[in-house]
């Protein structure tokens, strides 16, 4: 459950530029107001600079048009970065990305924006010897993985993600020689709020979502104190919302786009059943 399967039907490139300029064109600002959101009762900044964000603009590094953010250099564009959220990790976060993951399909370019001094992302054409691999847990569900609660905090220094498709992430967890052997933890099982259609159940997250669960759970483990803990065991204090900004923003986007414009096509035809929240 700590990736998933990121494939939409194939567009040809008048396809893709369509659908740049259906998500270009559309007035998000009047869109968000009248529409209730799973994310209401999380701890996350307001979005409104986004909503502002009408135009691509090119990246002052690699000088492609993009809208929000580069996927490639994981710089801002369009808006202050000062206007965004920042989040300090409680430990460091390195994602191995598949070189065959398309970057606009991968969510953790959001965990590299908002939190930049504790995440970085490895390609895994490129990913080198682990070191201390027996300080490491890798993010991934399976029958050896434990929780959280059972993995004593002395016991690691890092957090380690893979990042791809389902099949991808799969093949790089279960084969690569430097990951297969790393302690395996896994998260309780969530729900995906995703919008990319895949081929598995709706427990399959999305990689940002993943990571964001994680340290929920990490939080009311090892950082909330005992006596603040509710009844029903939890106790997280909100600290890391503000992790899903960019995931939340376009979870309302996509839902407010269908909703106030119903019965047409605007990104995809492909959507999990009852995804789109028309009342």
């Amino acid at each position: 459950m700590t990736t998933n399967d990121f494939e939409e039907p194939f567009l040809t490139d008048e396809q893709k530029i369509q659908n740049d300029q259906n998500f270009d064109s559309i007035d998000s600002s009047q869109t968000y107001s009248k529409i209730s959101s799973p994310f209401d009762s999380l701890k996350i900044s307001s979005t409104e600079v986004l909503e502002k964000l009408t135009e691509r603009s090119h990246c002052p590094k690699c000088d492609k048009p993009v809208k929000f953010f580069c996927y490639w250099c994981y710089i801002v564009v369009g808006c202050d970065i000062k206007d965004l959220p920042r989040v300090k990790l409680p430990i460091k976060i390195d994602v191995i990305k598949h070189h065959k993951e398309k970057d606009g399909k991968s969510t953790v370019a959001h965990a590299k924006i908002i939190a930049p001094d504790d995440v970085e992302i490895i390609s895994y054409s490129q990913m080198t010897k682990i070191e201390n691999p027996d300080r490491l847990l890798l993010l991934f569900p399976g029958p050896n993985s434990k929780t959280l609660q059972d993995i004593p905090r002395s016991s690691f220094d890092k957090l380690i993600i893979v990042d791809g498709t389902w099949r991808q992430a799969l093949n790089m967890a279960k084969t690569n020689p430097e990951l297969k052997n790393i302690r395996k933890v896994t998260i309780k099982p969530q729900k995906t709020l995703f919008w990319r259609y895949q081929n598995k159940d709706e427990y399959h997250l999305a990689t940002i979502e993943a990571l964001y669960y994680f340290l929920r759970e990490y939080n009311e483990v090892y950082e909330v104190p005992e006596e603040t803990i509710n009844s029903d065991g939890s106790g997280y204090d909100g600290r890391y919302d503000n992790l899903l900004w960019y995931f939340k923003y376009f979870y309302e986007f996509i839902q407010a786009t269908y909703r106030r414009q119903k019965g047409k096509k605007h990104f995809t035809t492909r959507q999990r059943e009852g995804y789109i929240k028309y009342e």
